[in-house]
């Protein structure tokens, strides 16, 4: 079946046909966009003169959202994992209980200072190299455990499971990509504030979407169809049927 000329393919992805979906990530997209704009006008005019505005600082207002964006994720996907009985989205709880905790208790600062002074030779860029390696070695963890809960799951639940590697993908490009680009441009103080702004305001964004689609997931049974590739890629069955029905789509 072909797609309807009104089929977007990022709402069915997500599961935004269902008004509660929509209406629940509306909501998340405010708050995100009230604190990047708090952010912006702090570093821009001085006002609100509050530093917990800064979305760059620990324990900010922004950081603090986060939490609760990665505390509902990690809730969902436990819930699934255990209505189910799939133990691919008790893996992507875990991964988003490591994400909580390393915000919280700063555990990629700490280790990176750790590793980093076992490297003297890397001068000023020792604690940040430091924080990469600690970030890698949790990575190939993460891509492990993940994926070998992924190869085991059935293909409904791999549909589920691809879906958030793409997400949380994006949200890697924010969270160290971007990141490295900023701590290697610190010196340059006009980029700081678009920088910051991209990074911190593209990972709440992210964590808006990801925790959209487990509830969408969760709640209303919606099931993503994939693309060809992706498909292809993840191992799904695309002649599996979507439970999200109220406007079904055929995969590309």
């Amino acid at each position: 079946m072909a797609h309807r000329e009104n089929d977007r393919p990022v709402t069915s992805a997500l599961g935004l046909r269902d008004r509660s979906a929509a209406g629940l990530l509306g909501l998340l997209l405010l708050a995100d966009l009230t604190l990047i704009a708090l952010h912006v006008s702090l570093k821009t005019v001085g006002e609100p003169s509050g530093y917990t505005f800064d979305l760059g600082i620990d324990r900010g207002y922004g950081e603090f959202f986060q939490y609760v964006h990665t505390l509902w994720a990690g809730a969902l996907a436990l819930l699934l994992a255990v209505r189910a009985r799939t133990a691919v989205l008790g893996a992507w709880a875990l991964v988003c209980g490591y994400f909580l905790a390393d915000d919280w208790l700063q555990l990629h600062e700490h280790y990176g200072v750790v590793i980093g002074s076992r490297l003297p030779e890397l001068g000023a860029m020792s604690t940040h190299v430091g924080e990469m390696v600690w970030m890698a070695a949790v990575g190939v963890v993460a891509v492990v455990v993940v994926g070998v809960a992924h190869a085991r799951a059935s293909s409904e639940w791999r549909a589920v499971s691809a879906m958030l590697m793409v997400l949380f993908g994006v949200l890697v490009l924010f969270g160290v990509v971007i990141d490295a680009v900023h701590s290697a441009l610190l010196g340059i103080v006009t980029l700081d504030l678009v920088l910051t702004t991209i990074e911190d305001g593209g990972e709440l964004v992210v964590m808006s979407l990801v925790v959209t689609f487990l509830f969408a997931v969760a709640v209303t049974g919606h099931r993503p169809q994939l693309g060809r590739r992706l498909a292809r890629l993840a191992g799904v069955r695309q002649d599996i049927p979507s439970r999200d029905t109220t406007h079904p789509v055929a995969a590309r």
